[in-house]
């Protein structure tokens, strides 16, 4: 569903009720679209996070074995995070 704001006060706390959707705060009252009831599609990359969280493991050894765990929990087959635990 797309992210709907009311117009008039900005809200996008609604009701939806008989294909009508009514804003929780004015009470606007918009019709609904058909695309309004498509599911839209999302990803997401933690590749990002898992080479932060590496560079961490090297600039802090004390901790490294807690980052590794993280990395782990996001990627359990991550080779390196693996070399921290031992």
């Amino acid at each position: 569903m797309k992210l709907f704001a009311c117009s008039k006060c900005g809200s996008s706390d609604y009701i939806e009720c008989n294909g009508q959707r009514i804003c929780a705060y004015c009470r606007s009252t918009y019709t609904m679209q058909t695309d309004d009831f498509l599911p839209s599609s999302s990803t997401v990359a933690l590749d990002d996070d898992v080479s932060i969280l590496l560079q961490k493991c090297r600039a802090d050894p004390a901790n490294a074995r807690r980052y590794a765990g993280l990395i782990l929990d996001i990627d359990p087959g991550n080779a390196e995070a693996r070399e921290y635990l031992r």
